[in-house]
């Protein structure tokens, strides 16, 4: 008896343990590329995208670009998003003159209606966000 109930405690906590970890790793979505979400743009927009690039700032325009294919994509953060500690913490870092970051990117794709810059990101959040060197970044 005592062998059922301690066979079945063990079940439930490996059972636990192995929910919690997939949960965790749920978390943690692996970014797409710039390139793949704008090669299929229509199948993106209005949905939500995880994508990393290389973020810059050219007045007051802040983009996340991708060499590999030359795309980039309009970041907006309006002021609910910039409550958030993270999205202000990667504002003021791409917002200084001439400085790059890489970094994933959270939110909302859609259309502009900009030929420069056809597609965007409303921003929810942003991590792993590395700034780069001057002469790195593209």
């Amino acid at each position: 008896m005592k062998a059922v109930t301690f066979a079945r405690a063990t079940g439930v906590a490996i059972l636990l343990f192995a929910s919690g970890v997939a949960a965790a790793r749920s978390d943690d979505t692996p970014p797409d590329s710039i390139c793949s979400v704008v090669g299929t743009a229509q199948r993106y927009v209005g949905t939500t995208v995880t994508v990393r690039g290389v973020a810059s700032t050219e007045g007051k325009v802040t983009t996340l670009s991708d060499t590999q294919c030359a795309a980039s994509l309009s970041l907006s953060m309006d002021d609910n998003a910039s409550k958030k500690r993270d999205v202000s913490a990667f504002r003021r870092t791409v917002g200084e003159k001439g400085v790059k970051a890489d970094a994933t990117v959270f939110g909302r794709f859609k259309a502009t209606g900009d030929a420069k810059a056809p597609y965007g990101i409303d921003v929810y959040s942003v991590r792993d966000v590395n700034e780069l060197p001057a002469a790195e970044g593209g």
